[in-house]
């Protein structure tokens, strides 16, 4: 494929067979409706209660939980009036360690209604967290607003599960990874210029990345990624790497590839057009490779 700056591809996305995949193979998610010490909320979904926790800035809520396991999260925030949108941070965390966090924003659905209250509730915004095999006590915490939560647990990815690769519908370069017998293809991402992915819901968009190095940089760098859809902040990921010891590009000479980093976003139903971009360093590159597993069973949460 050419690598031209500003080069464009039309996304093909290999989905239709991936969705008519028996649901035999799909992941089939299970509502956490009791938690010790807590009291659940009752939130109307279409006209369809549902079980969320609620929690608030400064007064995180504690999860048990036994792995092997895939926790989905789905938050929607406290609005002070229909026509506000909330800015929030949602972190998992155990003893004291960040697993993952979720920065997004949400304004107001008007298919929710929380049960004896008027207050408004925004959309729904989803995160999945991965716990390893054992017990585990996970705290949630919120930043910007309060939250309420439905907790949801699910089967771990099985090993060997099949995956399609994403090609964008609008990247600046391709980039080709090798490492071993390996060609993998990448897309750039500059401050500015992000990679776009047309995403069919529900699935997860699993998102590997690398930042590019040039030859003036040295030991452990850091980098933040943006994803957004619109003008609706998604997440906002950092992370620490360094240089690849294993794998080069094959298209781009003066650079080398770091380590691999990996974060997966919950995709919802409908299409979705998804912008990733780089957010720091100003002057620097990253390149993405995206693909989606198998797709999951749930409905509007």
């Amino acid at each position: 494929m050419n690598s031209t700056h500003g080069s464009r591809w039309l996304g093909v996305i290999a989905i239709a067979g991936l969705m008519a995949a028996s649901s035999a193979h799909a992941a089939k998610w299970e509502a956490i409706e009791s938690l010790p010490g807590q009291s659940p909320t009752s939130v109307l979904v279409d006209g369809k209660e549902r079980i969320y926790f609620k929690v608030a800035p400064g007064k995180p809520l504690v999860v048990p939980i036994d792995g092997p396991v895939q926790l989905r999260i789905v938050s929607r925030a406290e609005l002070d009036q229909a026509a506000a949108v909330a800015t929030y941070v949602l972190t998992v965390s155990e003893n004291g360690r960040e697993i993952e966090h979720n920065a997004t924003e949400s304004s107001a659905s008007d298919r929710v209604t929380l049960s004896g209250s008027r207050t408004a509730l925004g959309k729904s915004r989803k995160m999945t967290v991965d716990v390893a095999a054992g017990a585990h006590r996970l705290t949630l915490a919120t930043a910007g607003a309060t939250l309420y939560l439905r907790l949801q647990r699910g089967a771990p990815p099985r090993s060997g599960e099949q995956t399609v690769s994403l090609t964008p519908v609008d990247a600046i370069r391709s980039v080709l990874v090798v490492e071993g017998e390996k060609s993998i293809p990448y897309y750039s991402v500059w401050v500015g210029k992000p990679v776009r992915f047309r995403v069919v819901g529900p699935t997860t968009l699993d998102i590997i990345s690398r930042l590019d190095f040039d030859a003036t940089m040295r030991g452990t760098q850091a980098y933040r990624l943006r994803l957004t859809e619109g003008s609706h902040q998604l997440q906002q990921v950092d992370f620490k790497t360094s240089k690849a010891s294993t794998a080069s590009y094959a298209n781009l000479k003066d650079r080398v590839p770091s380590k691999f980093d990996r974060f997966r976003v919950a995709v919802p139903t409908g299409t979705h057009d998804i912008a990733v971009e780089l957010v720091v360093p100003a002057g620097g590159s990253a390149e993405i490779h995206a693909r989606i597993p198998q797709p999951i069973v749930g409905g509007e949460e």
